[in-house]
């Protein structure tokens, strides 16, 4: 008699509708215990209340183009399709492809940072919801055609590792339970797979290889970057400064090389600002002798130097947006057929979670 598995049996379980039933039990007995609050507006008794839910979908539910407000996503041959690879005749060259399942404004921030960083585990099911949109949106346009779903080969979802530091002041990867919950959901796009190929180099390797790579300059380099890297992660840094802080800062696991060479990946991370930790995987990925064909993430933010992540060359733009009373724009606004109406709760009761990004 074959043997069951083990993980198999776990996810009929955890699936399942009395096990739902029974978490949603215990989530409402320990809301009564323990009140939460909305992350967004401040209102007890959920995490997420449903005005500022449905702000949160409106922000994530149309997937965009986000490549051209980041300035250190790495050069890549594009085809006509939208993807990457080696054109037949004189390629044309620009910034890796982003799909981004909305901008980083307000209601997805604080959703994004209470997730990632306050323990609000209880929020993984619309961020994960919004995850796969982008995915799937990614894997349509830039991997339509391509080797993986055609040949049977699928395509490597590749997730950014998190730093060994940022998992046990968390306690959790944010990123890989996400992409976790879609894998064992049956949610990740059609002909994918989902493949943690890349980890975090420690600060002691990093350092060591420095002096072969780079000489004086480069353990210089390093050793900065291994020093100032880990306390606030990389926010509020410049392009140059996010560059540094991670170049040379990953490598893939012991069978990389036989597990991605000739396979196409996409890169899959939490938020895009200026692509340095996407152009780090890639660099990686395409060592191994993959084909990156682009990435794949939950918001873009506006890149340092104030350009839009929506202002990429061919999309409508629409009709002037609508402002908030406080003057901002509201989240989304700027794609075609965001602007509409602002019914979320009121601008000036939301809260402040843009700390502590790592």
């Amino acid at each position: 008699m074959p043997l069951t598995d083990p993980s198999s049996v776990l996810d009929r379980i955890v699936f399942g509708r009395p096990y739902r039933r029974t978490a949603d039990a215990l989530t409402a007995f320990a809301a009564l215990v323990l009140p939460s609050s909305c992350v967004i507006c401040g209102q007890w008794g959920t995490s997420l209340c449903a005005a500022c839910s449905a702000v949160f979908r409106r922000a994530t539910s149309r997937p965009f183009r986000a490549e051209a407000g980041a300035e250190s996503l790495p050069d890549v041959p594009l085809v006509p399709g939208g993807a990457t690879g080696a054109a037949a005749h004189d390629p044309v060259f620009g910034p890796l492809p982003v799909v981004a399942a909305g901008r980083y404004g307000r209601a997805v921030s604080g959703v994004l940072l209470a997730f990632k960083n306050h323990g609000h585990v209880d929020l993984a099911a619309p961020v994960e919801a919004a995850l796969a949109g982008a995915l799937h949106e990614a894997v349509a346009g830039l991997g339509g055609g391509r080797d993986g779903p055609v040949t049977g080969r699928p395509i490597l979802l590749v997730p950014v590792p998190t730093r060994a530091s940022s998992r046990r002041r968390r306690g959790y990867d944010p990123l890989m339970l996400l992409l976790s919950r879609l894998d064992r959901g049956g949610g990740l796009p059609a002909g994918t797979r989902l493949v943690a190929g890349t980890r975090q180099v420690s600060p002691v390797s990093r350092l060591a290889g420095s002096p072969v790579r780079g000489g004086v300059d480069g353990l210089v380099r390093d050793g900065l970057a291994v020093l100032s890297g880990p306390r606030g992660g990389q926010k509020g840094l410049g392009r140059r400064r996010r560059r540094a802080n991670v170049l040379h800062s990953m490598r893939g696991r012991g069978d990389a090389r036989a597990l991605f060479a000739d396979r196409d990946c996409i890169i899959v991370d939490d938020v895009l600002t200026t692509g340095a930790t996407i152009g780090e995987v890639h660099r990686v990925l395409q060592g191994c002798g993959a084909r990156v064909l682009g990435a794949a993430v939950i918001a873009a933010t506006s890149s340092p130097g104030g350009a839009r992540p929506d202002t990429v060359t061919g999309m409508v733009t629409g009709s002037p947006p609508v402002t908030l009373p406080d003057g901002s724009l509201p989240d989304g606004a700027g794609r075609a057929g965001f602007h509409r109406p602002y019914t979320g709760p009121a601008p000036g009761k939301y809260r402040n979670f843009r700390s502590g990004e790592g």
